[in-house]
């Protein structure tokens, strides 16, 4: 707890800005679905509770790494920029859904992300990507560096759909893919900002690309079971392994970004809110621990239920646990 306390102090003027940054997202989150909200009379079936959820979840953690990227450059995040990444956030899961449980063709997804105002909604769902789509295209200064970068993150979200086999696949090979996918999404969302990557942030953007299809897969695990996708999570062997293997991968990034030329200060500015969301993973994985030996040492995913696997991050105990793991990182 006092180590706590004395980070809290010592970094003091840095958690003020992230906090005020934070809060310029919460009213902005807010007036979005207060805008978007009212246009569907069926919202609550069209998104329910779950896909609320994940919403938020999606918004959270990208505005909160983008945000203290932003600090690591020097910087504080403008207006345009967290509209352009709060509503690529919101959409992102609808988007995912597209390649997973949507019947809808490549050449349609595209034309959606490209051309939100000349696109005519097909479905409610269609109708609610694009008032996302709309927004983004409005906020980001340079949308066809935009729409390049999200070519590529098309092709690795297609080449995932091999990652759904009855057949076990070499590691290497998920690995690949799931860092490609998330790699290019981090890539994506970077080159929403004003400026433009460098080529040593492209490096280090895509190594956090891959934690974070890390994190996705940690806390997705029991429906990409259900799905029979196989990633970075799924099948697991042990959570140790698991818990052993996101590590190694955290350590690559905090080494690269120790070797990046910015001010020390910016540094601990970008990692701050980055080991939060670190640490909410790894909290995650406590909870897997704690089921895996109820099995007798052997991790089950059917054996337990949604509730079970689920770690609610809107709880504010949670939340301070996190916050006190995030000093281990």
């Amino acid at each position: 707890m006092l180590r706590l306390l004395w980070r809290i102090i010592r970094f003091s003027s840095l958690y003020l800005q992230l906090y005020r940054d934070f809060k310029r997202i919460s009213n902005y989150t807010n007036q979005l679905f207060n805008e978007v909200r009212p246009k569907f009379n069926n919202w609550e079936a069209l998104v329910d509770s779950k896909s609320q959820r994940r919403m938020k979840d999606y918004i959270l953690i990208q505005t909160l790494w983008t945000a203290g990227f932003c600090l690591l450059r020097g910087q504080r995040i403008k207006s345009n920029e967290i509209k352009a990444i709060v509503n690529i956030s919101a959409l992102a899961p609808i988007y995912d859904d597209f390649f997973d449980k949507v019947e809808i063709s490549s050449s349609r997804i595209n034309s959606l992300v490209n051309f939100p105002f000349e696109s005519v909604a097909n479905s409610d769902v269609e109708a609610l990507f694009l008032e996302f789509s709309k927004r983004i295209h409005k906020n980001v200064n340079d949308i066809a560096f935009c729409l390049e970068n999200a070519k590529r993150v098309f092709k690795a979200q297609y080449e995932s759909k091999k990652l759904i086999s009855d057949n076990f696949l070499a590691r290497d090979f998920v690995k690949k893919i799931a860092f490609e996918k998330g790699g290019s999404s981090v890539l994506c969302i970077c080159n929403m900002l004003n400026e433009r990557l460098s080529n040593n942030e492209h490096e280090l953007m895509y190594q956090l690309g891959g934690i974070a299809q890390y994190l996705d897969d940690i806390f997705d695990l029991r429906e990409d079971y259900i799905e029979g996708r196989q990633t970075l999570a799924n099948p697991v062997q042990s959570i140790e392994l698991l818990k052993e293997s996101f590590l190694t991968e955290i350590n690559n990034f905090k080494k690269m970004l120790e070797l990046s030329l910015y001010p020390k200060y910016q540094k601990k500015a970008f990692f701050i809110p980055l080991s939060y969301i670190f640490a909410a993973t790894l909290l995650c994985l406590r909870r897997y621990e704690l089921l895996q030996e109820k099995t007798n040492g052997d991790f089950k995913v059917e054996a337990y239920s949604r509730d079970e696997l689920v770690l609610d991050m809107d709880k504010w105990s949670n939340r301070i646990k996190a916050l006190r793991l995030s000093l281990t990182i």
